[in-house]
């Protein structure tokens, strides 16, 4: 019976088709073992990656191409691989997990707006990359909005200061795409349609667990890591998103993550 309540679950979150082997394994690693020092054998990640469609073979080639860029290392106990995140990986995976597994991204009261004198469109691709990796959303050609007072203004900017009022669709609509709303509202139903709670999985394995949860978390971190990083309120009331990291969040604290030793 737990293994047709499991197969079900694995059918519900789209399993039909396998993920990159590769990009799975970091996410597999970042929600279990992301402690330095943590490890998973080369059997246990096999036993996580099965029921997905993964074979030992592509597992292989994956890890191989993860230590090559330096993602994994490996060392072995006997004739056992063990593998872990390294430095680089663990210090990647510790910022990604800031977003995949925060409740919100909540604003301040205070928000400031800049404004540019028109420039050639080179120049203001160049100004909009590097604001933006500085949390501004551009609004409109020169016009740039951040969260927060402004500390300290461009010489060539007008700086407007003030509170937030609401956000009107246009602009939400050009923070996030319809394709991306669209892939929220499929990871919602999906996991609504799993309707899991805590006496149903009570007889999953730990194994199961882990590969469940790696299913979720991998559908899940790669939408939410591909949102800008603006307080949640630019994404408007009726942002899809809202309602599918609840729905997320919930289902991973059904499905509590198992330690490292329980999945041997």
């Amino acid at each position: 019976m737990t293994n047709d309540v499991f197969q079900n679950a694995l059918d519900a979150l789209g399993v039909g088709e396998p993920p990159r082997v590769w990009s799975f394994i970091v996410t597999i690693f970042g929600d279990l073992a992301q402690q330095a020092g943590d490890r998973l054998s080369g059997p246990v990640l096999g036993n996580i990656l099965f029921p997905v469609g993964v074979r030992p073979e592509a597992m292989r080639v994956a890890l191989h191409r993860l230590r090559n860029e330096g993602w994994i290392e490996t060392t072995k106990q006997g004739r056992v691989g063990l593998h872990g995140l390294t430095r680089f990986g663990l210090e990647k995976s510790a910022i990604a997990s800031e977003t995949i597994y925060a409740p919100s991204n909540a604003a301040g009261s205070d928000w400031h707006v800049l404004c540019f004198a028109p420039v050639p469109s080179v120049t203001e691709q160049v100004r909009a990359s590097t604001l933006t990796k500085q949390g501004y959303i551009a609004v409109s050609t020169g016009v740039y909005l951040a969260n927060g007072p402004c500390v300290k203004t461009p010489s060539d900017a007008l700086a407007l200061n003030g509170s937030l009022g609401d956000v009107p669709v246009w602009l939400s609509h050009s923070i996030v795409s319809s394709a991306q709303r669209t892939a929220f509202r499929a990871l919602t139903c999906d996991l609504e349609r799993l309707g899991l709670d805590h006496f149903n999985v009570a007889d999953f394995t730990p194994i199961q667990i882990a590969t469940l949860r790696a299913q979720i978390v991998h559908r899940w971190r790669k939408l939410v890591l591909k949102l800008p990083d603006v307080p949640d309120v630019l994404y408007g009331a009726d942002f899809e998103g809202r309602r599918c990291r609840v729905e997320v969040l919930h289902t991973l604290d059904v499905l509590q993550r198992p330690t490292i030793a329980s999945l041997i």
